[in-house]
C-alpha cells in the first residue's frame, strides 16, 4: 500500500477493517450446520440418471434471459475445509448485465463491516465505501479484483464468486461434467452438476465443484468446492428475485473522491 501512513501500520489496519472476502464480508465463525442455507449436502442426493451437459445448456438458456437479479448470498470460507475454521456471512447481492454488481454487506461477527458496500463493473477493480471511515484515510477505496483482501481465504479472487462465474467454470473447455442426481436448496428442488477441473489454475487443491441448479428457474442456487472430502468454499443464493428493473445508479457509489489502496 502507499505510505499515506507508515507502511506496515496502515496495512495492517486497513486488512483488518476492508472486506477479507467478497460475499462473506463477515469473518463469522461458526459450525457448517449451524447455516440453515449451507445445510443440504451433496450426499443427500439420490443417483439418478442424468444428462449434465443437457442441464448446462437450459443453465446457459436460463442465465442469456437474466437482464437482472437480487439476492441474499452466504458464503462458507475455510482454508482447509476444518469446521473449526469455516467463515460464513452474508450480504445483499445485485447484479445487471454486463456484470455490474452491488454487494452489501448485511451479517457480520465485526460490526464495523455491517454495511459496507462493494461495487464491481467487470475489469480489474472494485470500489469500496466502508461503513466506517478509517481515519486519515476515509471511506472509499479502489482495490483489484485480485486483491487479497478481498479474496477467500485459499485466494480465490473477487470476480470467481458469483453466479457468472460458476457457470463460467462449468463450461470451460476440459472440464469433466457429471449429474449428480436430485436434491434441495432451502426447500427448492435442484439438480447437482459435478465440474472436475473447473478451479485449475483459480486454486489448484480444489478437487471438484459441485453446482446446485435450480429445477423452476434453472440458475444455480449453491456452489461447492471441495478439496478431497472437505468443502472450502460454499455459495447459497437464497429470496433470488429476476428481472426486477435494476438501475443504473444501483451501481454507483455516492459522490465523492475515491482513495487508492493498493500494494507497493
Amino acid at each position: 500500500m502507499k505510505n499515506i501512513l507508515p507502511g506496515k501500520k496502515l496495512y495492517s489496519l486497513v486488512s483488518l477493517i476492508i472486506i477479507s472476502s467478497l460475499l462473506t464480508a463477515c469473518g463469522s465463525r461458526t459450525n457448517f450446520n449451524e447455516m440453515t442455507l449451507l445445510t443440504d449436502n451433496v450426499s443427500s442426493f439420490s443417483t439418478v440418471r442424468g444428462d449434465a451437459k443437457d442441464l448446462l445448456a437450459k443453465a446457459n438458456e436460463a442465465y442469456g434471459e437474466v437482464k437482472d437479479f437480487t439476492g441474499i448470498v452466504t458464503i462458507l470460507d475455510s482454508k482447509n475445509g476444518n469446521p473449526e475454521d469455516n467463515d460464513i456471512g452474508e450480504s445483499r447481492f445485485f447484479f445487471k448485465k454486463n456484470r455490474n454488481e452491488r454487494v452489501e454487506i448485511t451479517k457480520s461477527s465485526d460490526s464495523k463491516k455491517v454495511g459496507s458496500i462493494l461495487i464491481y463493473l467487470g475489469g480489474d477493480k472494485v470500489q469500496i465505501l466502508l461503513a466506517k471511515a478509517i481515519p486519515l484515510l476515509g471511506k472509499k477505496f479502489t482495490l483489484s479484483v485480485n486483491d487479497k483482501k478481498i479474496a477467500t481465504s485459499r485466494g480465490v479472487a473477487f470476480d470467481q464468486l458469483d453466479l457468472t462465474a460458476m457457470l463460467g467454470r462449468l463450461n470451460k473447455p476440459g472440464v469433466k461434467t457429471a449429474f449428480l442426481g436430485e436434491g434441495s436448496v432451502n426447500g427448492r428442488k435442484t439438480f447437482a452438476v459435478e465440474g472436475i477441473g473447473t478451479f485449475k489454475d483459480i486454486d489448484s487443491g480444489v478437487t471438484r465443484e459441485v453446482v446446485q441448479i435450480d429445477a423452476e428457474t434453472m440458475l444455480p442456487i449453491q456452489d461447492e468446492a471441495f478439496v478431497g472430502a472437505k468443502t472450502v468454499l460454499k455459495i447459497s443464493i437464497s429470496d433470488l428475485k429476476l428481472n426486477v428493473g435494476l438501475k443504473d445508479d444501483t451501481f454507483v457509489l455516492p459522490d465523492g473522491k475515491l482513495a487508492t489502496a493498493t500494494r507497493k
